[in-house]
């Protein structure tokens, strides 16, 4: 069963008489609790898919659905509820807030959802267990990515939208992160869509989907997706 269905979406900008399409008439399935990587160089339409999936932004044109819902039809407060409840965002850069501890910027996530998992037993699962007490600037640059990630699940979103998770930590790092949003996808059956521009990411998907100048290039089910600890960085 599709969990996300895209039928022809566009994401147009007009400029004077310039038009400029982030995404032309893609369409494209991602089925419930697949790992999928989204690939394609910087101005792909990757970050801007990644945003209309997560109801931070609309089409143009066409339709995405969410569990056979029309994104497009929903009004503002039901896309609040939408990213409150059913989204979890990872980002490239960490976003936590620096005067909260590890366990705070995790427990804050109570004032979005009611029904929030235990944050000091995902923190465990993430390997920061350890960590709660301190504050991001006392953490690495993985630790704090490991807090973002923690932050994402501990909501317990059906959805977990990845924006070049890896793309400010070093290899050994990356793998590291790339194997914990994997193995939290599996465990938690939550359907993980990662973008990045690494194509060596793409080979431990279930499903890779590149895109260029706003088009889909290629789609495929990878049938024999890659361990995480045989990627070369």
């Amino acid at each position: 069963m599709s969990i996300i269905l895209a039928k022809n979406a566009t994401k147009m900008y007009q400029s004077g008489a310039r038009q400029t399409f982030a995404l032309n008439e893609i369409s494209f399935g991602i089925e419930d609790g697949e790992f999928v990587v989204i690939l394609g160089q910087s101005g792909a339409g990757k970050s801007t898919l990644l945003n209309i999936l997560g109801g931070i932004d609309c089409l143009s044109s066409g339709e995405i659905f969410v569990n056979n819902i029309p994104l497009s039809k929903m009004k503002e407060n039901e896309l609040a509820r939408y990213r409150a409840n059913d989204i979890g965002f990872i980002f490239q850069f960490y976003n936590l807030i620096p005067t909260l501890t590890v366990y705070e910027n995790i427990a804050l996530m109570k004032d979005i959802k009611d029904d929030i998992l235990d944050p000091a037993a995902i923190l465990d699962r993430v390997g920061l267990k350890q960590h709660l007490k301190k504050f991001p600037s006392q953490l690495s640059g993985g630790e704090q990515q490991r807090v973002s990630i923690a932050r994402a699940i501990v909501k317990n979103p059906e959805i977990l939208l990845c924006d070049e998770p890896t793309g400010a930590l070093d290899s050994e790092t990356g793998c590291m992160v790339m194997q914990l949003i994997q193995d939290v996808c599996r465990e938690y059956h939550k359907t993980a869509v990662v973008v990045t521009h690494n194509a060596n990411i793409a080979k431990v998907a279930d499903r890779v989907i590149r895109l260029k100048n706003g088009r889909i290039s290629d789609a495929a089910v990878n049938e024999k997706p890659m361990s995480i600890k045989e990627l070369e960085w």
